[in-house]
């Protein structure tokens, strides 16, 4: 029989840049979400507006109570950075910003809700990206730790669970919305990477001592993305391209975020490229260190990579690590948008991440997005995500009990719909339905989904209803 551990956490999450709208409402200023140059996804022919998205700005009590009836335990929520400093160098902060978060704390708290904050989510103000590259910009740094410290001070007295940067292993390859930078033309890629992964290491040591001095019994994680690759096949090639990419993309991060220092492969890969090891600050990446309390993590799908011929070690590295594509197994099944769904794959995933580490995970990502197509009555049966949420609590669950890992939680992708990275409502990962169109108020309509009852009946059992076919 299924059963989840007593303290475990159950609810879901948003990022709130996709979810809010009112995108200069309230002395807000725009960010790198609301102004990126959208390339579109499978499928795509519109970009919908971040003005709007799903109106949870205005809505987020009616959110909240349906998670609330669902029996959430738990919700992770981004804190904006550009509604908090418009420009990001602003000398004050935005009241209204910080109001705003906080009533949505109290709402939570009232709710029975633990509250667990992101404090960046694609949401650094535009102005910083323009001014100053971003996090290319070591000044930007210092903008952050400022904010961070503003809504730490604001909420320290109400939130326990801190999540410093959201997906942070995917900065140098996704730089624009994720770090808000962009490679300079004469900037080799290599040194790029170089740069944007020592400038958030510190960007988080610094948040994790900044959140570690103010609440000094605050559980505080980094956060990473699991783009898990396998080889295509036996092939030594491949098995050797999984391992150069799982490391660069994925181990890198945590490896130095959990033991503060950089690693004997990556000194490597700086000086056989004649990159130069230096690094400013590691004192306070060691310090951060030594206080994170877990690890946090998403994950949506496993693929294969083969591997890249080339009798130069260093160029096929690279060729692996930044330039090759990646595939769907043909033994697994996909989602609309290609993205493969390997339940399994989670679980080996997590038994790497805890044998690796040692720390416990929080899962603060996992969903399916779906085209849907509602009745009437706007109810959407939704019998392929409750499949996805099954299959993979199912491994969530083996890797406790099988594999020995520390859970603290699933937090699903998502609770409502909201606009996707590239800006489209029509990929829909929510338990609830928000309608596209306002009413006479305003207002968009919510309705909960087949999928919202039957993660009601799976939170309300412990999981013990994931037994049930």
């Amino acid at each position: 029989m299924i059963k989840f551990p007593d303290n475990f956490l159950w609810g879901g999450a948003v990022s709130n840049v996709q979810a809010e709208g009112a995108w200069l409402t309230d002395g807000k200023g725009l960010n790198v979400y609301d102004t990126q140059e959208i390339t579109f996804e499978s499928g795509q022919t519109v970009i919908d507006s971040s003005e709007l998205a799903s109106n949870h700005y205005y809505q987020y009590h009616e959110d909240i109570k349906l998670m609330k009836e669902m029996g959430f335990t738990a919700y992770r929520f981004s804190v904006v950075w550009s509604r908090i400093h418009p420009l990001g160098d602003d000398e004050e902060p935005n009241e209204a910003g910080l109001h705003y978060y906080e009533n949505m704390v109290d709402c939570l708290i009232a709710a029975g809700i633990e509250p667990v904050v992101s404090l960046v989510h694609f949401d650094m103000p535009d102005n910083l990206a323009k001014k100053h590259n971003g996090f290319y910009n070591k000044k930007v740094i210092d903008l952050y730790i400022k904010h961070v410290g503003i809504v730490v001070e604001r909420l320290k007295t109400k939130v326990k669970y801190w999540i410093t940067y959201n997906e942070m292993n995917l900065a140098p390859f996704h730089p624009g919305l994720v770090a808000g930078a962009r490679r300079p033309e004469n900037v080799e890629p290599a040194v790029f990477f170089k740069t944007i992964v020592h400038n958030t290491q510190l960007a988080h040591a610094r948040a994790v001592l900044t959140i570690k001095s103010a609440i000094p019994h605050a559980k505080v994680s980094g956060m990473t993305n699991c783009p898990w690759v396998v080889p295509a096949t036996s092939a030594p090639e491949d098995v050797l391209a999984s391992h150069i990419r799982n490391t660069y993309h994925l181990w890198l991060t945590f490896d130095v975020m959990t033991s503060g220092k950089y690693p004997s492969y990556y000194l490597k890969f700086l000086e056989n490229r004649g990159i130069e090891a230096a690094f400013d600050g590691l004192d306070e990446i060691k310090q951060a260190s030594e206080k994170l309390d877990y690890l946090s993590i998403s994950y949506y799908q496993t693929n294969t990579i083969r591997g890249v011929k080339n009798e130069n070690v260093v160029a096929m590295e690279d060729a692996i690590i930044f330039n090759q594509s990646v595939e769907i197994s043909e033994t697994l099944s996909a989602t609309e948008w290609g993205w493969a769904i390997d339940p399994l794959g989670f679980r080996t995933v997590l038994s790497a991440l805890y044998q690796r580490y040692q720390k416990p995970i929080f899962i603060v990502e996992n969903g399916i997005a779906l085209l849907e197509t509602p009745d009437e009555n706007q109810f959407v049966s939704d019998d392929t995500r409750i499949q996805y949420h099954r299959d993979h609590l199912q491994s969530v669950y083996q890797a406790i009990q099988h594999d020995g890992v520390e859970i603290i939680g699933y937090l699903a992708w998502s609770p409502i719909d909201f606009l996707s990275s590239h800006k489209e409502m029509r990929k829909r990962y929510g338990f609830i339905r928000i309608d596209t169109t306002p009413d006479e108020n305003g207002l968009l309509r919510r309705t909960p989904k087949k999928s919202w009852y039957w993660y009601q009946s799976v939170i309300n059992s412990n999981g013990e209803q994931l037994d049930e076919a």
